[in-house]
């Protein structure tokens, strides 16, 4: 029974190793992955940078508390999670500053 819990568990991970590979494989070759890193105006956009990174960095965090410890669900430190909500709202909070600018610019003209 422990040999097939073991398989199922190396099984769990191929399977999902192997999305992640096709998923990032079909977004470079598509060369959709760098739309995701540039603004509006095709330039290299710093908030969407930020956001990637530290939303990565507590995937790969989470992940690896997991494989840790698989028999129950892990904890993020709060610290992570108070940077990666921070992050998210700077970055939505800079997006909604430029749409109401964008907006405010448009009835002026």
């Amino acid at each position: 029974m422990e040999l097939l819990a073991l398989t199922a568990r190396w099984e769990l991970i191929l399977v999902v190793v192997s999305f992640a590979a096709v998923t990032l494989w079909k977004l470079f070759k598509s060369a959709n992955f760098t739309g995701l890193l540039r603004a509006s105006d095709k330039t290299l956009s710093p908030g969407r940078i930020q956001l990637l990174v530290l939303t990565l960095l507590t995937a790969v965090q989470y992940l690896l508390a997991t494989l840790q410890d698989p028999s129950r669900m892990p904890s993020l430190p709060t610290g992570l999670v108070a940077a990666l909500g921070g992050s998210q709202a700077i970055y939505l909070g800079a997006k909604a500053w430029n749409m109401l600018n964008l907006k405010g610019n448009n009835s002026e003209d």
